[in-house]
């Protein structure tokens, strides 16, 4: 099984060889002063995201280089840009089965990056071991509540005044196969081919990247791309 490692448009030229991804207990034990316990369900955890990634200085034959080759070090000032700007991103696992690309199951998680560090050692060359640590992020929206002042006191019975949170937004993503295109994605999706500007430009960054010095049109996408759709 091969594996292809995302964070928001960067992909990892050498996929980890273990990924940890912890999610935390959903269970709350209480002691009754009878002296038995109850469990109780509560609200799900963040998920805790941890692996060390290779950032190879030079050409290996096994990395994969799909947005041709970039300098580890490079890759890391990217990453430490992303960790900088405290922006929340999707962080992509696809496996796929060797020698077919077909697409097994995948990770999507919105994270944002909680530790970052680099590892170098001279003795090893001059790539760079990133040592990642991520932490699961959730929309949230704020609750709007209007107190009644002492001089105009709430009514029985009156409507209430707590207005519920907007829900926040399904993000919906899509994996490239051979033969596919933007037209056809968005006539797929989106019910009209001439809606694929939007899913350009969803995923600008990673399209522009992948497609640069090709001489290829702007609009070339490629299997095992993962594209955010409107």
């Amino acid at each position: 099984m091969s594996f292809g490692f995302y964070l928001g448009g960067i992909h990892l030229p050498v996929s980890p060889s273990a990924l940890s991804i912890k999610y935390p207990d959903t269970l709350n034990k209480i002691s009754l002063v009878s002296g038995d316990e109850i469990v109780l369900a509560r609200d799900k955890g963040l998920a805790e995201i941890s692996f060390t990634a290779l950032l190879p200085s030079v050409r290996y034959p096994f990395a994969e280089y799909r947005n041709g080759f970039v300098r580890g070090g490079l890759i890391f000032s990217n990453l430490i840009s992303m960790r900088n700007s405290g922006k929340p991103f999707h962080f992509v696992v696809l496996r796929l089965l060797p020698g077919k690309g077909i697409p097994l199951v995948a990770t999507n998680i919105k994270a944002v990056f909680s530790q970052l560090t680099s590892r170098e050692d001279a003795t090893q060359g001059s790539d760079i071991y990133a040592d990642i640590k991520l932490c699961e992020f959730r929309d949230f929206a704020a609750k709007r509540v209007r107190v009644n002042s002492p001089e105009s006191p709430a009514v029985s019975g009156a409507p209430s005044t707590v207005r519920p949170a907007d829900t926040a937004p399904v993000v919906r993503v899509y994996t490239v196969v051979k033969g596919d295109s933007l037209w056809m994605i968005s006539k797929k999706f989106l019910g009209s081919g001439n809606r694929y500007k939007e899913i350009y430009n969803l995923n600008k960054s990673m399209i522009d990247a992948r497609n640069s010095g090709t001489g290829k049109p702007y609009y070339t996408i490629y299997p095992g791309q993962v594209l955010k759709l409107p």
